[in-house]
């Protein structure tokens, strides 16, 4: 799992402990930086592109509050797992699925998921989720490794988050990607290596590209910005494109 897993781990629930409540007085609930400026517009998409049906048996991977797993349960009849690393959030998250009636269709739990394996069986899950949750793996190889074991034959795995792009200043983006790792708790993915680790496991590649809502052009995220006091840039004339937003929609074969 490399150097510091422990600290790094560490790193993630403390800064879900301090800005959560930040977090949540600028979204509804599902706490994510590219998004729609309407919730259950987002959702809804999620849902779709999925191909979320009732019958269904889904694990989200990096829960955040529950907020999709809410708007998921709320629309199918589908039992859904949930797995997060900070006891902050999964405190907030069973208050909320207790406070739709959803205890019987939703069940979270504190945990690393980097060993899903260590808490659910193989072969169980129709669909794995990350929603800008893949980013926080210390190793996403392993993760990608422990989330393929779970999925039946043909089942999903669905990622939306934030990749480093490869420019010709690297140096500058590097120097951004570094920031954003250490003031969001973060593990910025590369794209290709993550093709490359889906590939050698051997999943049917569905989709690669831009998810397909209208987002808010960043308002909220700056919003939050402003707020936590979290700023990559100084100003607007240092502000560059720095990561590509990406859906990768994988399929176990």
């Amino acid at each position: 799992m490399g150097i510091n897993k422990k600290s790094k781990l560490e790193e993630i629930k403390k800064h879900y402990h301090d800005y959560t409540s930040t977090y949540l007085e600028v979204v509804d609930s599902a706490i994510q930086s590219h998004r729609s400026a309407n919730e259950e517009l987002m959702l809804d998409y999620y849902f779709n592109v999925m191909g979320v049906k009732s019958g269904m048996k889904l694990l989200d991977a990096g829960c955040g509050v529950c907020g999709p797993a809410i708007y998921f349960a709320k629309e199918a009849d589908i039992i859904i797992d949930a797995i997060n690393i900070s006891d902050t959030q999964i405190e907030i998250a069973k208050h909320k699925i207790e406070e739709f009636g959803l205890e019987n269709k939703i069940n979270v739990i504190c945990g690393d998921y980097h060993f899903l394996e260590n808490y659910y069986s193989e072969n169980d899950f129709d669909i794995i989720y990350f929603l800008e949750a893949y980013g926080h793996g210390l190793n996403h190889k392993k993760l990608l490794e422990s989330s393929v074991s779970l999925l039946k034959k043909g089942g999903l795995l669905y990622i939306k988050d934030y990749f480093q792009k490869d420019l010709k200043d690297m140096k500058r983006v590097n120097k951004v990607a570094k920031l954003m790792n250490k003031n969001f708790a973060y593990n910025l993915p590369c794209l290709y290596d993550t093709i490359g680790h889906l590939r050698r496991l051997n999943f049917e590649i569905v989709k690669i590209g831009k998810p397909e809502f209208v987002d808010d052009g960043g308002i909220m995220s700056a919003e939050f910005s402003d707020k936590s006091k979290i700023k990559l840039f100084q100003d607007e004339n240092e502000m560059f494109s720095y990561a590509d937003i990406f859906e990768l929609i994988v399929r176990k074969q």
